[in-house]
């Protein structure tokens, strides 16, 4: 079945718009001129909170969750949701522990509160694992968004080319408009995301036989590659006695991962610390928590629903070799012109919703925790205003750089998705001791700690890949493909283990 997509004028009458749009809010954000940092990052904290909750929801999704999640739905079951109930608690104790004490500092970035308790050489420790965590996690979804790109021009675009457009369009409105194009940009995207999904689920029931009665018989007896046959629908499935280590692990690797993403992540954090209320930039962080099931579940359902589709159409995944391919295939293959551009601008802005967030948080903390202190001491704010500026492009170039490096190298993409449990785990446990205790640590102490972790989980990381890649089997496979998620796990908690016996007599 041929999987080239044609745009049509309407497909690209959408497309247009969405572009001027983008480049309409940049140039209306780009005349509110900027003369601090404060107001260039943060728009000066008056962004409304709605408006805040929407950036947020932009923020935390990608296109790989607009890709993935559907390919997992279509492999699998509705297991993945479990996870959801670690990240409600996760934004529970982020909105209640963590973001007041950002709120009470009016810190930029969220590493000057780490200076508060363990002087500015451990803030450039962990602005440091910001900057080379985000930068390398970030390019691949510049590289999702590339591969699609490529795919829908049927090969009047290469990648290299598809990349450049990407990071163009991306610093043209962010270099301008700072924080505040940013925001607004992902008011504009989290509609096209779930306008754009929601419009897709109902497309492909709309064209399974028997609609949503014909996905549940189908999906209810799903047949995995070895033969057995299993209930997609089966939601109590973790908890059978059996399984209740699976669904613990899962919940509690949600609770954790979430935890480090939004607390010791400038990116996710930087959204909320714009917000004009204190209070409701709280609730933001919390109604993202209660909304990410529902919203997993809509995703998730978009895969089942083309499980079902692919049953009754079989000639739809003829010669497909990865599920994660199954949505765009659908897009690229079955839906009609107007819908397909809607679908590929709503691909676009899960990119670069997430994209222009990092560009803005990695900016961020590099004028702020290296360049103020370092260089920049005595400049005035209009000066550390156009390095923000500068920095907006370079850190663009280097996702530019590593997304034309990691096109060569697919093997290894699974590093950038797993970087976050090597650095974020000891990241987390470090602000926790920072926030949540009053122990004595000295920095050159607890510093090393952070440093090993991450030494020794990487190398571990390395080895259990090397073993798998080689053939084997054991202990070492089944670290790279299940148990990696301890890692962040074991160093959130060994870092304050540490600190409370390296500190020293009140």
């Amino acid at each position: 079945m041929a999987t080239t997509l044609q745009l049509g004028w309407l497909d690209g009458s959408i497309l247009v718009a969405y572009v001027v749009v983008l480049a309409s809010i940049g140039w209306w954000a780009a005349h509110k001129t900027a003369k601090t940092t404060d107001d260039y990052f943060l728009a000066s904290r008056s962004i409304h909170w709605l408006v805040t909750t929407a950036s947020f929801f932009a923020t935390c999704i990608s296109a790989l969750t607009f890709v993935g999640t559907p390919g997992e739905g279509y492999s699998a079951d509705y297991r993945y949701l479990f996870s959801n109930l670690g990240d409600i608690a996760a934004t529970f104790f982020i909105a209640s522990v963590f973001l007041p004490h950002f709120q009470r500092l009016r810190v930029t970035s969220i590493y000057q509160a780490v200076a508060e308790r363990f002087g500015p050489e451990a803030r450039t420790a962990c602005s440091g694992y910001f900057l080379l965590t985000r930068t390398l996690a970030s390019t691949v979804r510049i590289v999702a968004i590339a591969k699609v790109l490529e795919v829908v021009s049927g090969g009047a675009l290469t990648y290299s080319g598809c990349v450049v457009i990407t990071v163009g369009a991306i610093l043209a409105y962010t270099t301008l408009g700072g924080g505040r194009a940013i925001a607004y940009t992902d008011l504009m995207q989290f509609f096209l995301l779930f306008g754009g999904a929601t419009a897709a689920l109902i497309y492909i029931v709309w064209h399974v036989p028997g609609g949503v009665s014909g996905i549940i018989e189908v999906a209810s007896h799903a047949v995995k590659p070895d033969g057995s046959v299993y209930n997609k629908f089966n939601f109590l499935e973790l908890l059978k006695p059996e399984n209740l280590w699976l669904f613990f692990y899962l919940a509690l690797w949600g609770f954790f991962n979430s935890s480090a993403s939004y607390g010791s992540d400038q990116d996710m954090m930087q959204r909320l610390l714009a917000c004009n209320d204190t209070r409701k930039a709280r609730w933001s962080l919390l109604i993202w928590g209660l909304a990410g099931v529902p919203i997993t579940f809509l995703f998730l359902s978009i895969g089942v629903s083309l499980y079902a589709y692919a049953h009754f159409f079989p000639q739809f995944i003829a010669g497909m070799t990865d599920t994660d391919h199954v949505f765009p295939r659908f897009i690229l293959s079955v839906m009609p012109h107007g819908l397909r551009g809607l679908m590929f601008a709503a691909i676009a802005s899960a990119a670069m919703g997430s994209a222009d967030s990092a560009l803005a948080s990695l900016s961020t903390a590099f004028t702020m925790d290296f360049y103020k202190p370092f260089w920049g001491k005595g400049a005035s704010e209009e000066q550390c205003v156009k390095v923000s500026r500068l920095s907006f492009v370079g850190f663009g170039v280097l996702f530019l750089i590593f997304a034309l490096f990691l096109r060569k190298l697919d093997s290894l993409l699974w590093l950038a998705f797993r970087l976050i449990a090597f650095t974020y785990g000891p990241l987390f446990g470090l602000f926790l001791v920072a926030i949540m205790t009053d122990w004595k640590v000295k920095a050159r102490k607890i510093l090393p700690v952070m440093f090993g972790y991450t030494l020794l989980t990487f190398s571990l990381a390395m080895f259990a890949w090397h073993v798998k890649m080689g053939g084997g089997t054991g202990f070492w496979v089944k670290l790279h493909t299940d148990w990696w998620r301890w890692y962040i796990i074991c160093g959130a908690l060994t870092v304050p283990a540490c600190a409370w016996f390296l500190r020293e007599p009140a």
